[in-house]
């Protein structure tokens, strides 16, 4: 029986074409987008659940409480905390720090500046914690006098393919230090794998740190791990620890500390700014919802299709019935032929998973190890959720034609009162599927705005035509560096300083204070320190007073200065800092934050629009001897001016690597997780777009079929082809209205939610859905329009004669 349940549905399926083009493009883009997608949710949510004591690592999250309901966190701590934890507390099994670098080795002659290498630096405790295989070598040994480089293999076959590197000695090439720093390769490990928040090609082993805790809160931050003993209760642990170092310190508002496990860093780590590998949860949902509204287009497509022909397959019901075909026997032969367009549509989805995989994995940037190419459970997970999914669409076509009666299917007719139910469903079908590409549209509108208006929103200081020289070690020879650097054709300005914008947190140093408005609450302040060229360089305007100047030692500081005048010297204030700490007259010295302001500028964003604006005061050194080099240059100079830093580098640090970025390029880079979701959200708009479109096709095919007298009988009375083709458009173009009015509403009020996380964002306008709708509707005018002016144009002669 089954046999010929799948003969009859292959030669249904191969006798309408058009029918079953649309049924297996639809569904296999909706299987193809989903597998995808999959993919994606399940390794994000598989990140760090493979260490074998990944259940009681956590990592130390730093808690500085401001005020009611305001705090800062940061994913690092005092390293002095670590070897109380392990010496004083028995639930502590071990701790480590554990901190991601890049550093550039020189492993041959041919590539004189190196190859730029990811590495996780750790100190040896970190083989109590995470199980790393070791391939060759004893790296456990430290090898003191020297930094332990423990590579993997992967960076072994690369660079050493023919060789035992254990026991060789590479250098760096330097950015900051003054001389290359010698490696020496102690052992060789296993991949470290691709969903780890750990992801890195080799491994720097350090001695354990043997900084105390200080009483007087201050000291060396770092991240750092704990190793909890099997039954630890976290919370009571965290304050019994945090009771204890109030009491330690001698400071009215302690740190506190929290306690975050390591499978949860890689999706709960949105106030880690200078944490690379990390994910976002909201993603998740927006990723999955996604792809599952695309399937379920796919999936409405296949059962209005398959609803619409019932009326073609009257008789053919009939003559079963009569023969003495049962319900269940009608329903089995209508499911055999879903299943077999879910096969097909299988058969393609698979292929085209494996073209798009490797093209998601570098758009994504990592890879993807979890995956139905390489998981045998995952892909039989796969095919068993499409053929179960199979099943349960096919059933409601399959339950509708089995459900009428053998006298009205032989006459042609539907069973009495059910046609007016079935019109009822379809339509609503096509309200949702439309609702659900329209909700996509407006995210995607939303999404571009949002990410358009960061880009070209003014941001307080001149980003364009400034260069950025990365962070080094200046070893003495910065100022004259810089006034070399200022002779080269097309440099208008130059500054070192000790913080970029855009560089993470708000500058390079911060103080709490009291709040002038609320003395409950505390009010971070923020430092920017540089030479005295700082702000003219990143051009601030200056609203009041004046900018610093070199020629001043109160203006620019010695590095090497008593503390006493460090603390007076002169500053520059944003508007908003002024307005904030209240000042009221410049040259005045402000004990609190212990300057004297000189000027104000007007304010600039100097983080992420997704951040507010903070109180930020520039200071200024004499000889800075480590920092950044920002470089302002005439319009069109760029390449002369770029080809003459690279000659000026030689001469004055022939041996450290020299590293220049466009600030233009350094703003926009804090945007690209908004880039991405916008390319996402684009593509998957295209792709809803295009299965509605499949989908009023395949409903306009089978209208036009249903009505052929119909329109011939109109032309002979007189009517024209436009008359026609609004006849069938009308109808679509209601249910389409009826959808922007169901979407509007839900995507309104998820995309505020979603712009709730940015500081400066824009106000969803009326607009933004007038162009979703329009868009909608133009899709399906245009998909309807070519059907119907072919059916409004054939012979009505014909038309009157078909029987």
């Amino acid at each position: 029986m089954f046999k010929n349940y799948l003969k009859t549905a292959l030669r249904t399926i191969t006798r309408n074409k058009v029918y079953s083009a649309i049924n297996v493009i639809g569904l296999s883009i909706g299987l193809c987008t989903c597998l995808i997608v999959g993919t994606i949710v399940v390794n994000d949510l598989s990140y760090d659940r493979q260490w074998s004591k990944g259940d009681d690592i956590y990592r130390i999250l730093t808690v500085n409480k401001m005020g009611e309901g305001m705090y800062d966190k940061f994913p690092a701590s005092f390293v002095g905390l670590n070897s109380v934890l392990k010496n004083d507390y028995p639930e502590v099994e071990n701790t480590s720090t554990i901190s991601h670098n890049k550093i550039r080795l020189k492993l041959n002659e041919d590539v004189p500046n190196g190859v730029e290498i990811k590495t996780l630096q750790a100190d040896t405790s970190v083989w109590q914690l995470l199980d790393f295989k070791v391939l060759e070598g004893t790296p456990q040994r430290f090898i003191a006098g020297q930094k332990n480089l423990v590579i993997t293999e992967s960076f072994r076959q690369k660079y050493f393919p023919k060789e035992n590197p254990v026991g060789k000695i590479v250098y760096d090439v330097p950015t900051y230090q003054a001389k290359p720093t010698p490696f020496l390769i102690s052992g060789v490990i296993k991949d470290l794998p691709a969903n780890t928040v750990f992801r890195s090609e080799a491994l720097i082993l350090t001695p354990p740190f043997t900084e105390a805790l200080n009483k007087q809160v201050w000291g060396t931050f770092t991240p750092s791990y704990v190793l909890f003993k099997r039954g630890t209760d976290i919370a009571k642990f965290s304050q019994k620890l945090n009771k204890w170092y109030a009491g330690f310190v001698d400071s009215k508002k302690p740190y506190q500390y929290e306690f975050q496990p390591l499978k949860e860093i890689y999706l709960h780590s949105d106030f880690a700014t200078g944490q690379e590998v990390k994910g976002d949860y909201k993603n998740i949902f927006i990723l999955g919802g996604i792809a599952l509204l695309v399937l379920l287009i796919s999936c409405i497509n296949f059962i209005n299709l398959g609803t619409a022909r019932a009326v073609f397959r009257l008789k053919e019901t009939g003559v079963r019935k009569v023969l003495g075909a049962g319900r269940g026997q009608l329903v089995g032969q209508y499911l055999a032929e879903s299943f077999i367009f879910f096969l097909i549509a299988m058969a393609i989805a698979f292929p085209l998973y494996g073209i798009a995989f490797h093209l998601v994995e570098n758009f994504l940037g990592y890879p993807l190890g979890n995956n139905i190419l390489t998981t045998p459970l995952y892909l039989f997970s796969a095919i068993a959720g499409i053929i179960t999914l199979s099943l349960a669409i096919g059933f409601y076509p399959a339950w509708l034609l089995s459900g009428f009666k053998p006298v009205a299917t032989l006459k042609g007719k539907l069973f009495t009162g059910n046609q007016a139910t079935q019109n009822f469903v379809r339509k609503g079908l096509v309200v949702l599927q439309f609702a659900i590409s329209i909700f996509v549209l407006i995210a995607l509108v939303v999404i571009q705005y949002q990410v358009n208006f960061m880009k070209k929103k003014d941001i307080g200081f001149q980003k364009e035509n400034l260069l950025n020289i990365s962070f080094i070690n200046w070893q003495g020879k910065g100022e004259t560096f810089k006034n070399e650097l200022k002779k080269i054709h097309g440099v208008e300005d130059a500054a070192i300083s000790s913080y970029v914008p855009a560089g993470g947190g708000g500058g390079d140093m911060s103080r709490e204070i009291d709040n002038p408005e609320n003395p409950n609450e505390k009010l971070t302040v923020w430092y920017i320190n540089g030479d005295a060229d700082l702000a003219q360089t990143l051009g601030l305007k200056l609203k009041e007073g004046r900018f610093l100047n070199p020629a001043l030692k109160t203006d620019a500081v010695p590095a090497d200065s008593a503390q006493e005048n460090m603390q007076n010297r002169s500053a520059i204030l944003t508007n908003l800092t002024a307005k904030v700490l209240d000042v009221r007259q410049l040259n005045h010295r402000l004990a609190n934050v212990q300057i004297v302001p000189v000027g104000i500028v007007d304010d600039f964003n100097n983080q992420s629009l997704k951040s507010a604006m903070q109180p930020t005061i520039i200071t200024a050194e004499d000889s800075l001897n480590y920092g950044f080099m920002l470089v302002r240059i005439l319009p069109g100079t760029d390449k002369e001016v770029v080809a003459g830093i690279h000659k000026l580098w030689k001469q004055f640090y022939p041996n450290n690597y020299l590293e220049i970025k466009w600030m233009e390029d350094v703003v926009a880079q804090q945007y690209q997780a908004e880039d991405r979701l916008g390319k996402i959200f684009t593509f998957f708009s295209m792709l809803t777009m295009l299965i509605a479109a499949l989908g009023i096709f395949g409903l306009i095919v089978q209208a036009t079929a249903q009505r052929t007298k119909e329109i011939g009988i109109r032309k002979v009375l007189g009517a024209s082809v436009s008359g026609i083709v609004r006849l069938f458009t009308y109808d679509f173009v209601k249910l389409i209205f009826l959808s922007l009015i169901i979407a509007s509403p839900i995507a309104w009020w998820l995309m505020n939610k979603w712009l709730m996380d940015y500081a400066y964002r824009v106000k969803i306008g009326w607009w933004i859905f007038v162009v979703a709708g329009v868009a909608a509707i133009m899709v399906a005018v245009v998909t309807i329009g070519f059907k119907a002016v072919k059916a409004a144009r054939a012979n009505p002669v014909k038309s009157l004669r078909t029987e």
